[in-house]
C-alpha cells in the first residue's frame, strides 16, 4: 500500500473510506511510499438494514388470529402475505454500496484501491462495480473488516499480498 491508495471496508450496515497518508517525513518526500497511515475520509449508515420487517410492514400473518367477533359474526382473521421484502430491502442496500463504491473511487481516482466486504455480498456487490474501476482493485478481501481498527488493516491487506 502507498501513498494516495483508498481502502473501503463495508457491510449491510455501514462504510468507511481511508486514505492511504505518509506516516512520517521520509514518506512525505517520496523515499518510504510504503510507510503509510490510513486517515479515515468518509463514512456512511445504511439504516435500512437495521430495520426489522415488522417497523416496515404491520400486518403480519397471525396478527388478528380471532378476526372480528362484532354483532355475533366471526369472520376470519388476517393471514397476511408473504413478502420478499426482505431480500429486496438487501438487494437496495447493495445496489446502494455499489453505487456509493464507484463514486468514492471515480472522485478519488486513486493509483489503486482496496476493498473488504463481507463474503455473503461480496460477489453481488463486485458484479455492480463498474468493470473499468475493477481494473483498478488492488486486493479484494471476503471479510468484514468494518470493525477492524484502522492501523490494523494495512496489515491485514498486506498478508493477503503475501
Amino acid at each position: 500500500m502507498r501513498v494516495g491508495d483508498i481502502v473501503i471496508v463495508s457491510n449491510l450496515g455501514e462504510m468507511k473510506v481511508y486514505r492511504a497518508e505518509p506516516r512520517d517525513l521520509e514518506a512525505e518526500a517520496g523515499l518510504k511510499p510504503n510507510n503509510v497511515k490510513l486517515d479515515l475520509i468518509d463514512a456512511k449508515d445504511y439504516v435500512v438494514s437495521h430495520w426489522r420487517l415488522q417497523d416496515i410492514v404491520t400486518d403480519e400473518a397471525g396478527q388478528f388470529k380471532g378476526g372480528s367477533q362484532g354483532r355475533g359474526e366471526f369472520t376470519q382473521g388476517s393471514t397476511g402475505q408473504r413478502h420478499e421484502l426482505e431480500k429486496r430491502v438487501e438487494a437496495d442496500v447493495i445496489d446502494a454500496i455499489a453505487k456509493d463504491i464507484t463514486e468514492t473511487v471515480e472522485a478519488n481516482n486513486p493509483p489503486k484501491w482496496f476493498l473488504a466486504l463481507p463474503e455473503t455480498i461480496y460477489d453481488r456487490v463486485v458484479k455492480k462495480v463498474s468493470p473499468a474501476l475493477m481494473e483498478k482493485l488492488f486486493v479484494g478481501l471476503r471479510k468484514d473488516l468494518t470493525k477492524e481498527n484502522k492501523k490494523d488493516l494495512v496489515d491485514l491487506f498486506k498478508k493477503k499480498l503475501s
